[in-house]
């Protein structure tokens, strides 16, 4: 991997802990003491990062540096699975802000649904 694909993935990585975490750009920017501007370029892969910066990023998205560093050694390189991914990161975002009672109908709902589709494909193969 060349030092500019590594630095593009750091960046992907940054930015998806970032939408996981829920947070702007500018709010992890305050929470390590950082300008919004290096933030952006850090996530473009534009700028080599410190690892003093590193450091502070991971802390700011409650993630270790190694996890950090794992992930971006190791993108996702089909396409669909990306885009899965990154479904689940905003289906994950969505379902921190609901409450238990909500949470709770969301699970039973998709359950439900699972059970209907998995019946109707019973009844398809079996025709």
């Amino acid at each position: 991997m060349t030092n500019d694909s590594f630095l593009y993935h750091i960046g992907l990585t940054v930015r998806k802990y970032r939408i996981v975490a829920g947070i702007s750009q500018e709010e992890l920017s305050a929470r390590i003491d950082c300008d919004k501007n290096t933030i952006g370029k850090i996530e473009r892969g534009e700028t080599d990062v410190k690892i003093s910066t590193l450091d502070r990023l991971t802390n700011g998205l409650g993630i270790s540096c190694s996890r950090l560093i794992r992930e971006s050694e190791n993108p996702v390189s089909d396409s669909f699975a990306a885009s899965i991914e990154y479904d689940f990161l905003r289906l994950f975002q969505y379902c921190r802000q609901l409450s238990p009672e909500q949470f709770n109908n969301l699970c039973n709902t998709a359950h439900l649904y699972a059970k209907s589709n998995q019946i109707k494909q019973i009844r398809r193969d079996t025709v």
